[in-house]
């Protein structure tokens, strides 16, 4: 199990996605989703989600007008790309991958929504390498909910963190 951390908008889903080619041109299998940010006027107004087993990718979410900050997320997420990641994290579609990557776990999960439902059936594939990118005020309790000992953590931001990666998956 690895983490991905970094603080919000740190560059943990940039990280992950430079590890996934990475492992893609070493001709490794990979599953699972990563949420590539979309940004206006240096602001982020949402994510299209990309399953890594396909290389699809489809809109996920955009920033809500008027957000209240009572809300979990700014963002609206989409049916549509809720159920194309969810069907991506799904447990067959991914058992027989080497590594397996969730972007992100966060709020929504930890509150049994967004991707919760797939999490402890993809942790049964002991086969593979399992990449979660979690914000870094959320470890312990991410951790703690789905009974993750001692997770390899590597924060976004360090110098040599796709160099770590890279050495943890191959």
């Amino acid at each position: 199990m690895i983490i991905i951390t970094g603080k919000i908008h740190s560059g943990k889903s940039t990280l992950a996605m430079k590890l996934a080619t990475h492992l893609e041109q070493k001709k490794l299998k990979i599953a699972g989703i990563i949420a590539k940010g979309l940004w206006k006027n240096s602001i982020r107004h949402g994510f299209d989600l990309i399953d890594l087993s396909t290389g699809k990718q489809v809109p996920f979410a955009k920033r809500q007008k008027g957000f209240d900050k009572n809300q979990v997320t700014p963002f609206k997420f989409f049916e549509s790309g809720l159920k194309f990641g969810l069907k991506a994290l799904d447990k067959a579609k991914c058992v027989n991958a080497e590594i397996i990557f969730v972007d992100e776990i966060g709020k929504l999960e930890l509150a049994g929504d967004g991707w919760a439902s797939r999490l402890f059936p993809l942790l049964s594939i002991k086969t593979a390498v399992h990449i979660w990118v979690v914000r870094e005020n959320l470890i312990d309790e991410v951790c703690k909910k789905w009974k993750l000992n001692n997770p390899d953590i590597i924060n976004c931001n360090e110098k040599n963190a796709l160099t770590d990666l890279k050495f943890l998956c191959c």
